[in-house]
């Protein structure tokens, strides 16, 4: 069941932001709108006709779930199973609602019409938000004990060990993301609804191991520094590889999109070689953060204390004639 709801004014735009304030969870994924495909004439005549908002009450209700799990987790859970001392915070609390709720406004609101039924560069911007700003988010929300606790059966910790190392990650990842723009397998995603569902939620899931692997959450998975910082500018290289691939195609490669209207009088050429640009050049921007953050903290770690040259040798030989001067220095 899909209800439709278009929205002509802020008022009630805003009424329906606040009415659905809980976001939905990737269980589903709509079907789209058969009247605007029927209308082959079809043009975005006003600033306000892109604005389709559609409530789906399974990715509510599945939304509900997952908010109430993590809330249940890190309060009773916790204090049963003694999983922590030491509650969430409210910053970590925060941030998990908030995940949830920029995935709804990315999955099912007006950017999702349009990436559904009108643009490939609204694709593209949907999928890079689910992949380079959800996805981190929602691995930093998560405290670790309680990353600890789910990891925790045999076959999870296992896998979580397997695809932690970061040249497993990267190969999962990027095969997920090159093997899904195949132009056979992204039309098949966009025409079979089921097929969607499952692009999404590999699109997402592949998401959370690579920010998994760069954030580090846990110290026993955690790649060295070097490691991490090879990981993170071989994906953003990738990434790069695969916009330029799309952007300088002299082929529409999507050709569902040659059967939508067209917005804006964005031809499907030109909305493709969009999408791959927004893939190619600002892409890489949240991966250059991640870069910086690891960066930063192997600074920190590398850098020695006050008084001390961060090489073995002398600092020990320093300690040791200190230590010789101060036995042998007369008592006053």
């Amino acid at each position: 069941m899909v209800w439709h709801v278009r929205i002509r004014n802020a008022q009630h735009w805003l009424a329906v932001l606040c009415a659905l304030f809980l976001p939905s969870l990737a269980l589903a994924h709509p079907s789209g709108l058969p009247a605007l495909r029927e209308r082959a004439d079809f043009v975005l005549d006003n600033a306000h006709s892109w604005i389709v908002w559609e409530v789906h009450p399974t990715l509510v209700v599945g939304t509900l779930l997952a908010v109430a799990l993590f809330t249940w987790a890190v309060g009773p859970g916790r204090v049963k199973y003694g999983w922590s001392d030491v509650p969430a915070s409210p910053k970590q609390r925060g941030l998990f609602y908030a995940t949830m709720l920029l995935m709804y406004l990315t999955l099912d609101g007006p950017l999702h019409h349009l990436a559904d039924e009108l643009l490939f560069s609204a694709h593209m911007l949907q999928h890079m938000i689910l992949q380079l700003l959800w996805a981190p988010l929602v691995v930093l929300a998560i405290p670790p004990w309680l990353w600890r606790a789910m990891l925790r059966p045999k076959p999870i910790h296992a896998a979580a060990t397997f695809f932690s190392r970061p040249m497993t990650a990267f190969v999962t990842y990027n095969a997920i993301v090159f093997g899904w723009h195949i132009p056979g397998m992204y039309n098949l995603a966009l025409t079979q609804h089921n097929f969607h569902i499952l692009q999404h939620l590999m699109f997402m899931s592949s998401a959370v191991l690579m920010w998994w692997v760069m954030i580090a959450p846990l110290d026993e998975f955690r790649a060295t520094y070097q490691k991490r910082m090879v990981f993170i500018l071989a994906n953003m290289l990738a990434m790069k590889v695969l916009g330029i691939m799309i952007s300088l195609s002299s082929d529409v490669l999507y050709t569902f999109y040659l059967q939508q209207p067209r917005a804006w009088g964005l031809d499907a050429l030109g909305d493709q070689q969009l999408g791959g640009m927004l893939m190619w050049l600002p892409g890489g921007g949240l991966l250059w953060a991640g870069l910086g953050r690891v960066w930063w903290q192997w600074v920190r770690s590398g850098t020695p204390d006050k008084g001390k040259t961060g090489i073995a040798a002398i600092d020990d030989a320093r300690a040791a004639r200190l230590k010789v001067a101060q036995a042998t220095a007369p008592v006053p």
